[in-house]
């Protein structure tokens, strides 16, 4: 128990594309590309621990690739939806840590955000328009200076320990009305014509994730996950395929099993709803038709 605060575990209930946890008890969730062989994410982790004894922390992951602040952004919008309501989220992602790029706090309709202004909120952006965001004013949470190189440590998680406790929002600094934005990428079209999209990223089993999407698990309804695109919603033919950007054609199926009886790759509806590219007998990201920035096209195939 902390503060009023009682901890315990709570059942969650499948909802479409998403796992929500029944309850409200937040939780404090990590991501970073501190890896895991220096002493970062643990420092990080003693900060919390010392200003909010006995609260959960979740380590998403710590293994974002240095410096890639899209990739966090597209894990905290993958994330998001799996944790209980009242969680703070801290993401550090900071190759402009020391400069003249903003710390920040978003408030969205179920969770807090914690990051450098640099572009992390962009997709929960795109899923929760509204804004209400300040800038950390440092003075505000620490009373020390803080270190020009480790903010996560020195700012970031002072700050979402404070959001953790319930301090007042606008404690935290003055008001932030112009976020910094990454690119949205490709995601055009309607289903019935063709949905062109490119390749996000590579996952740790080799799997192509796209940004067609969201599709419904029974790969008919599609509906964009990025407002600001121009695709429309609609439902995937049943005769769809994936047309690569070497011209090749491959079939959508609906498990990776499937990809067992192919002799190539397949593609498939992953679960944050993206569509993905996956391979049986090699990761499909040994392909330069599935490295990150490739167009993809899921079309009609007759």
């Amino acid at each position: 128990m902390h503060a009023g605060r009682i901890w315990r575990i709570l059942p969650f209930l499948n909802v479409a594309n998403t796992i929500r946890f029944v309850g409200s008890a937040g939780v404090v969730a990590c991501i970073t590309d501190f890896g895991s062989s220096d002493y970062y994410a643990g420092a990080l982790r003693g900060v919390l621990s010392s200003l909010v004894p006995g609260a959960p922390v979740v380590d998403i992951t710590h293994e974002v690739p240095a410096g890639d602040i899209r990739r966090a952004a597209i894990l905290l919008w993958e994330a998001q939806p799996s944790f209980p309501d009242g969680t703070v989220f801290l993401v550090v992602v900071d190759p402009g840590v020391g400069s003249a790029r903003r710390p920040a706090a978003f408030r969205f309709p179920r969770c807090s955000l914690v990051c450098p202004d640099n572009g992390t909120a962009t997709f929960l952006l795109e899923r929760h328009p509204e804004l209400d965001a300040v800038e950390i004013d440092p003075r505000r949470v620490r009373p020390d200076p803080a270190s020009s190189t480790f903010h996560g440590r020195d700012l970031f998680a002072p700050a979402a320990a404070m959001l953790f406790r319930g301090q007042e929002w606008l404690r935290l600094g003055p008001a932030l009305v112009d976020p910094v934005k990454l690119p949205l990428p490709l995601l055009r079209g309607e289903p019935g014509s063709g949905l062109d999209g490119e390749v996000l990223y590579i996952d740790h089993f080799g799997n192509a994730v796209t940004s067609i999407g969201a599709i419904a698990f029974d790969g008919n309804a599609f509906k964009p996950w990025l407002r600001g695109t121009g695709a429309i919603p609609g439902t995937i033919p049943a005769q769809a395929g994936v047309v690569l950007s070497n011209g090749a054609v491959i079939p959508l199926r609906r498990t990776y099993l499937d990809a067992k009886d192919e002799s190539g790759p397949i593609a498939l509806i992953g679960g944050n709803g993206l569509l993905e590219i996956a391979s049986w007998n090699a990761p499909a990201g040994a392909s330069a038709a599935f490295q990150p920035g490739a167009v993809v096209r899921l079309k009609p195939i007759s």
